[in-house]
């Protein structure tokens, strides 16, 4: 037992920095969802509105998929524009690959670079989602590490 309070402090900032970091340390919450019949051009609006490069589509709270920045550049690729009859479930991801929250972050990038994507579902322990990590959180974290 530590008995001096700021000494405890002072070890414990320590000894989280000797930690490698996990998923959970550097994903974004709270995950912003879609439903699979929703229009893509609701969805683009919305992640626009949200600053975020990625929706995950539910159904019954079940993940059916994710649209990404991505996936709507390959639309507007093959459609040469954004169809407002166009349904998330027509143009989404799938399967979806995930990520464990306590996984080390090298885990992300590796999954990232083997699978060719740039955002995983992150699960917990009991497998609901809690979050979302991207290519730009990974960056982060990164660009953080070489200014310390």
């Amino acid at each position: 037992m530590i008995a001096n309070p700021q000494l405890h402090e002072h070890w414990s900032v320590s000894m989280s920095k000797l930690r490698p970091p996990t998923v959970a340390d550097i994903m974004t919450t709270p995950v912003v969802t879609s439903g699979p019949e929703d229009h893509i051009s609701q969805i683009a609006s919305v992640m626009q509105r949200h600053r975020i490069g990625s929706v995950v589509i539910m159904e019954n709270r079940r993940i059916l998929g994710i649209l990404t920045e991505r996936d709507f550049v390959r639309i507007v690729e093959k459609i040469g524009m954004l169809l407002k009859e166009d349904l998330a479930k027509h143009h989404m991801a799938k399967p979806v690959v995930t990520v464990q929250s306590d996984s080390p972050v090298t885990d992300a990038i590796k999954l990232m670079k083997a699978n060719h994507i740039r955002h995983l579902i992150v699960l917990n322990k009991d497998l609901k989602m809690v979050g979302v990590v991207s290519s730009r959180d990974l960056m982060k974290v990164a660009r953080e590490s070489k200014e310390t």
